[in-house]
């Protein structure tokens, strides 16, 4: 099988990153806005942004409910904004050569409120970060093109989808902060190993966001109806 994908192709993917614009104008904003947090004047007081615009469980509630969109546009430090400004790029770009910049920022958009939403139901303290609009992007473009090989993994675009959606999942649910019987209890042997800072990490916005790109996907390789499509139904009617 034919290898495809953001890193399968340098020369050709490298003209699809140079040439999406919806894409690059999403990492503008989110790097203009770290840049006017990090820089010294920039903000008189960070924290404030993040209580503010950051998304957790008391903020939500207690009036806050722009932040299950708005915490997609902080991030944590600049090497959280370059990983997540990566994927946005990777898999912004190919989105927008397949399908459009519409459904670019559509799918983006998706997965930072479903991300929010999920991390509301399993996740726990502050939550920033594109991370659930990166996952909806990759979640999409792996259903949107399943038989393709995703490199440098050796897997198709298909396995690798449902592997990420599961791993999320997972990580999700064993998190020790939810105290789920017998799914708490994994989660803290890997605290006592030493993976604690696995629960750092926001898994159900990652899965809330996969979810959606993946949801999203399946929606637009929905079957139409076309008028051949009637047509045929109609003159099978009539011949039984």
């Amino acid at each position: 099988m034919k290898a495809s994908g953001p890193l399968a192709n340098p020369a050709a993917n490298l003209r699809q990153i140079l040439q999406a614009r919806a894409s690059w104008a999403c990492l503008a904003l989110v790097t203009g806005i770290q840049l006017f947090i990090s820089l010294p004047g920039g903000s008189d007081d960070a924290a404030w942004w993040f209580e503010t615009f950051g998304l957790s469980r008391e903020g939500f509630l207690t009036g806050k409910p722009w932040q299950v969109f708005t915490h997609g546009l902080l991030h944590g430090g600049w090497w959280h904004l370059g990983l997540n400004g990566l994927l946005l790029l990777l898999m912004g770009a190919r989105i927008e050569h397949i399908a459009g910049k519409a459904v670019m920022l559509l799918a983006t958009s998706a997965g930072v409120l479903a991300g929010g939403l999920l991390h509301l139901l399993l996740g726990n303290g502050l939550l920033v970060g594109l991370s659930g609009g990166c996952l909806a992007l990759l979640l999409l473009l792996t259903t949107l093109s399943p038989q393709s090989r995703m490199m440098p993994v050796p897997l198709s675009a298909k396995n690798l989808g449902l592997g990420i959606l599961l791993a999320a999942l997972i990580l999700a649910l064993i998190n020790p902060a939810l105290d789920l019987p017998g799914l708490s209890s994994l989660g803290n042997a890997l605290e006592d190993h030493g993976m604690g800072s696995w629960f750092r990490i926001g898994h159900a916005c990652h899965f809330g966001g996969a979810l959606a790109g993946w949801i999203y996907g399946r929606w637009i390789l929905r079957p139409r109806v076309t008028l051949a499509s009637l047509r045929r139904d109609r003159a099978r009617r009539e011949g039984g």
